[in-house]
């Protein structure tokens, strides 16, 4: 999910408008549209394997990596490095941006709350949590018709919808993606393999014919692509499909799939690095803004994406194999670069 991605964002930077014209880019898109969903979805499943609730000090811990999620997702919206010049200087629009909700907000929230939510509700925590996934889904046309976030304070109102903060991930429907996901790895991932089969495909099967169903009676009446709970469910339904798949794949693929774990292990690294190859930020501009809007899909998908993977699984490598053989090391560096971040970020005055 993490290289179909980094796929479409360099697809949406670099391609030429003749090329996003094509046939097979407007094809193509229907499936860049299940990325993110996916995205979350993994990242749920993950938080669920372990058996619940924690400890307290892993608690602390898996908070203490959450919330530092949460920081980067807001550092990468800054408009600059000063956080003077953002509250004073910044326009209107600056500000709902540097607000808005993305993938890692989505993420560190949800993740935050299904911690809270195991603590409180015990064993009974995944039954909660699927009864919450389906709360979200159904109340999510609701909450976009409320006009809810525009009577928020923006920081708020920018993890309700896309209207007040041009959130490309809020809350609602985005966090039942990471829901669901939390309830499939505990329900799915501790099985023996031919039980999460059958499980897997029985849900999944299940949730494409509900979602389908749905999806036609609120025709006209919801947007499909948009907050209906019907799509939602096919995507969800999709997912389980696709985690049979995967899994099939990772025990006969070898190398090339210890390549791809490895990426999916980093995949933070890999989500921040590739954004700012291609966008830039308020430290440096787009490494590759000279050549923005120039490119044809074939050289895109032949020569430039291939380069990107390279230069993602290099700097993924790197960094893995320094956790791996001087955890404290790589430790001291993150807390630097933190530190360093924070500091610069409340003391320069520009």
């Amino acid at each position: 999910m993490a290289l179909v991605m980094v796929q479409g964002h360099l697809h949406d930077t670099l391609l030429s408008p003749a090329a996003k014209d094509g046939l097979f880019y407007q094809f193509q898109l229907f499936f860049h549209g299940s990325t993110a969903p996916g995205f979350l979805f993994a990242s749920g499943f993950v938080a669920g394997l372990p058996r619940a609730p924690l400890s307290l000090r892993a608690s602390l811990r898996r908070a203490r990596r959450l919330l530092f999620v949460l920081g980067v997702g807001y550092a990468l919206h800054m408009p600059s490095l000063s956080v003077w010049k953002t509250v004073l200087e910044s326009t209107a629009a600056e500000k709902a941006h540097a607000l808005s909700c993305n993938a890692l907000h989505v993420i560190a929230v949800t993740q935050l709350f299904v911690l809270a939510l195991q603590w409180v509700a015990g064993r009974r925590w995944v039954a909660v949590a699927g009864g919450l996934t389906l709360a979200v889904l159904a109340a999510t046309p609701i909450v976009w018709a409320s006009d809810l976030s525009r009577r928020l304070p923006l920081a708020l109102g920018a993890y309700v919808d896309s209207q007040a903060a041009p959130s490309p991930f809020p809350l609602f429907p985005y966090a039942a993606f990471v829901l669901a996901g939390t309830v499939a790895g505990s329900a799915l991932g501790r099985q023996e393999a031919r039980t999460r089969a059958r499980r897997a495909l029985v849900w999944g099967l299940g949730l494409l014919a509900v979602g389908g169903a749905l999806s036609l009676a609120l025709r006209g009446r919801v947007d499909f692509w948009g907050p209906s709970p019907g799509y939602a469910l096919i995507r969800l339904g999709g997912l389980l499909l696709l985690l049979l798949v995967v899994e099939r794949l990772a025990r006969h693929g070898g190398r090339g799939v210890s390549a791809l774990a490895l990426m999916g292990h980093e995949t933070l690294l890999v989500y921040v690095l590739h954004l700012q190859i291609l966008y830039g930020s308020m430290l440096w501009p787009s490494l590759v803004a000279p050549w923005a809007g120039r490119f044809g899909l074939l050289a895109a998908d032949i020569g430039l994406f291939p380069t990107m993977v390279l230069v993602l699984f290099v700097a993924a490598l790197g960094w893995h194999r320094l956790k791996a053989r001087w955890p404290q090391a790589a430790k001291t560096v993150l807390s630097f670069l933190t530190v360093a971040f924070i500091w610069e970020f409340l003391t320069s005055p520009w």
